[in-house]
């Protein structure tokens, strides 16, 4: 009987140091995200800058933009699309204009937003016209503005 108090106790000390080390391993763990809210919107990003001051300076050659502060960092957005055929469109427009852009891609549960930008995206994707694309791309920029951060 002796026996097996030795070895019950052994082993509830191995267990309780290994079930310690592997959940001190999953303690900063969040997870894996398998589902987005919100449906996938494709954001034309100009650049990052560290002040407001500096994000304005760089941006006396476009007409409209967006930015969002995070990190003590200003990340400009020069234009919205949920097409992606529309963002080369819109990558190759502003590389005519010789401002480099990068896409980046967010979620946004907007069904009025989503009701605006296809309508814009459906039209983009018909034009090779700069000014059409110019007005499209500003829509999208004003009605963003407008209804996700206005709240309207």
């Amino acid at each position: 009987m002796k026996k097996y108090i030795h070895a019950m106790l052994l082993s509830l000390v191995i267990g309780f140091f290994l079930s310690y080390f592997i959940f001190k391993q999953y303690k900063g763990f969040n997870g894996i995200t398998v589902y987005k809210e919100g449906d996938e919107y494709f954001f034309l990003q100009q650049g990052i800058y560290d002040s407001k001051e500096e994000m304005e300076k760089n941006s006396i050659n476009l007409e409209n933009y967006i930015y969002r502060k995070e990190d003590d960092k200003f990340y400009m957005y020069v234009g919205i699309t949920k097409n992606k055929d529309n963002v080369q469109k819109m990558i190759e427009y502003y590389k005519n204009k010789n401002i480099e852009v990068s896409m980046k891609q967010f979620y946004i549960s907007s069904n009025k937003y989503k009701e605006i930008i296809t309508n814009l995206d459906n039209i983009l994707i018909n034009s090779n016209d700069e000014v059409v694309i110019n007005e499209i791309i500003n829509q999208g920029l004003s009605k963003y503005e407008e209804i996700i951060l206005n709240g309207s």
